[in-house]
C-alpha cells in the first residue's frame, strides 16, 4: 500500500502541543547560520496520525472518567443510604405509636374540658367546639349574662302574682266547704296542692 503524506496544519499543531492553542503557530527558530529557510513541511504516515490521535484520545478518556469515578463516589456519600426492610417497620410502628399517643392526649384534653364545662353547668357537647386552653369560667360566665339578658326580653314574666295570703293545710282544713270552694277557683294552682293533688 502506498503511503499517504500528510502536511502538517493547525489541527495537528493543537494535537501534538496542546499548550498552543488552535490558530496560533509556534514560534521556531527558522535561522540555521544566520540564513532564513523555508519551512520544510512536516510529513506523517497515515498510521502515525491514527497513533498521535489515539494517543491524545487515551489521555482526555483517563481524565474524564476519574472526574466521572470522583464524582460518583461524592453522590454515593452525599446520597442516604438505603433502609432495610427492618428498619422501615420500625419507623413505621413508631410513626404509628405516635398517633396513637396523640389520639389519646387529645382525648384526655376534650374530657378535661368536658368535666369543666359539666362543673360549670354547661353541656358537654360544646367541647367539640372549643379549644383545649378556653378558660371555661369565663365563658359560663358571658352564657350565663347572655341567657339572663335574653330573659329579660323576651323571657315569661307573669303577669300576678299569688295572693299574698299564705294558707297553710292547718288554715285550708279550718275553712267551710264554700271557702274552700272560692278558694280553689282563685288559686286552682294553690288549692290542687293543698288537697294533696299535682
Amino acid at each position: 500500500m502506498e503511503e499517504n503524506t500528510i502536511v502538517n496544519d493547525e489541527k495537528l499543531d493543537a494535537i501534538k502541543d496542546t499548550k498552543t492553542p488552535p490558530g496560533a503557530k509556534a514560534k521556531t527558530d527558522s535561522k540555521v547560520d544566520g540564513k532564513d529557510e523555508k519551512e520544510t513541511p512536516v510529513t506523517f504516515t497515515e498510521d502515525e496520525v491514527a497513533k498521535k490521535v489515539q494517543s491524545a484520545e487515551d489521555k482526555l478518556r483517563t481524565k474524564y472518567s476519574k472526574e466521572i469515578k470522583d464524582l460518583q463516589d461524592q453522590i454515593k456519600k452525599l446520597s442516604p443510604v438505603e433502609k432495610t426492610q427492618t428498619e422501615i417497620d420500625i419507623e413505621n410502628r413508631l410513626a404509628a405509636l405516635e398517633a396513637s399517643e396523640k389520639a389519646v392526649a387529645d382525648r384526655e384534653r376534650k374530657i378535661a374540658v368536658q368535666e369543666k364545662l359539666s362543673g360549670s353547668g354547661l353541656d358537654k357537647g360544646l367541647a367539640d367546639y372549643l379549644k383545649d386552653d378556653v378558660d371555661v369560667d369565663a365563658l359560663s360566665a358571658i352564657v350565663e349574662n347572655i341567657i339572663k339578658s335574653r330573659m329579660k326580653n323576651n323571657g315569661y314574666v307573669p303577669n300576678e302574682h299569688g295572693s299574698d295570703e299564705k294558707v297553710t293545710p292547718e288554715d285550708f282544713k279550718k275553712m267551710t266547704y264554700s271557702q274552700k270552694v272560692e278558694y280553689s277557683q282563685k288559686h286552682p294552682e294553690s288549692y290542687k296542692r293543698l288537697i294533696g293533688k299535682k
